[in-house]
């Protein structure tokens, strides 16, 4: 299968072509779930790409663009810790106005000086998302779609999340090259 890069996630963490991520049309997360753990802040490169990703605090969380791109697109990320592992909850920052604003969700943590960010496996998580009657949508190339409430999402999130097949294989590795400010 080929692989196809994902801007929306901070630079090329691949995902499986003919099925895009899966997207959820409630945050993953409620305001008393962010957390700031992370050094998130800060200019960051993937360790295979030229791109550079600037992150910087807005509101109750982060934005995320990379302004050298020729079409850059600014994400809004929300760290959130669900038990013991954190992830990230992931939207468009300018939604189109024919558009729904989604989440996409991915695992994120730091090893050694390297942030990681890995995003659920598409194809895996459809088959539980069947099993477990978890509201969704299947739409055009078996995306899916969540609709659960985030409550309900949270739940199903747990479930699964030490299960390393619920991601993909693909992990983003992403190097600083620039530090945030001090906190």
């Amino acid at each position: 299968m080929r692989y196809l890069p994902l801007s929306i996630a901070l630079a090329s963490v691949a995902l499986l072509s003919g099925c895009g991520p899966t997207l959820s049309l409630h945050p993953v997360y409620t305001d008393k779930d962010l957390v700031s753990d992370l050094p998130l802040e800060g200019q960051w490169k993937e360790t295979d790409d030229q791109e550079v990703w600037t992150i910087s605090k807005f509101g109750n969380g982060f934005e995320a663009s990379a302004p050298s791109s020729s079409d850059p697109e600014k994400v809004l990320l929300h760290e959130v810790r669900l038990g013991d592992i954190r992830f990230l909850d992931i939207t468009s920052k300018d939604t189109p106005s024919l558009a729904l604003p989604a989440h996409m969700i991915a695992r994120v943590w730091m090893e050694k000086e390297e942030l990681r960010i890995q995003v659920l496996d598409s194809e895996w998580l459809r088959q539980k998302i069947r099993d477990t009657g978890v509201p969704h949508l299947e739409v055009e190339d078996e995306q899916v779609i969540l609709t659960a409430p985030t409550q309900d999402l949270q739940k199903f999130v747990l479930l699964y999340a030490a299960e390393p097949k619920a991601y993909e294989s693909d992990i983003g590795k992403f190097r600083r090259v620039r530090p945030g400010p001090e906190r």
